[in-house]
């Protein structure tokens, strides 16, 4: 599991004391924790460098059981509530682009009426083989300049 190291001040809406939120969120859904799972039964064409929100062990279809993720006034929903359909919609998601030569962080949400897809946040990270470490915004609604991920 990978998560951004709590202090680093993304505002997604993370545990802890006193934690900050964009605002209500949406009805449906499961707060999420900004953790970020693989798992390559459920997303084989992901590969052994592919983590995402959606992969946290025991989440399956349905608004409570972990596909449908709140974090502030966002929401992102796994896209027909199927995994291999992971790219279709919002997927907050950590990857290896091999063509680039670097780990990229996409924090993506979804509009509430029109369900178009919105980036929050995108960073990425020289390199290497290890996904934790100090990744540099590119583009985003948030404007923090960078996010520290920590394995867990």
């Amino acid at each position: 599991m990978l998560r951004p190291k709590f202090d680093s001040g993304l505002k997604f809406d993370m545990p802890g004391p006193g934690r900050p939120r964009w605002g209500p969120g949406v009805g449906g859904g499961v707060p999420w924790d900004g953790s970020f799972h693989r798992d390559l039964v459920r997303y084989p064409a992901g590969g052994q460098l592919f983590w995402s929100a959606y992969l946290k062990p025991g989440s399956a279809p349905g608004e409570k059981n972990g596909y449908w993720l709140n974090f502030g006034s966002g929401w992102s929903h796994l896209h027909n509530d199927d995994p291999a359909q992971m790219l279709s919609g919002a997927a907050p998601r950590l990857f290896y682009d091999a063509a680039a030569l670097q780990w990229k962080l996409v924090v993506e949400a979804t509009k509430f009426v029109t369900n178009e897809v919105v980036l929050v946040w995108s960073g990425v990270k020289a390199g290497g083989e290890n996904p934790a470490g100090v990744y540099t915004r590119f583009a985003g609604l948030d404007p923090l300049l960078s996010l520290t991920m920590e394995g867990v």
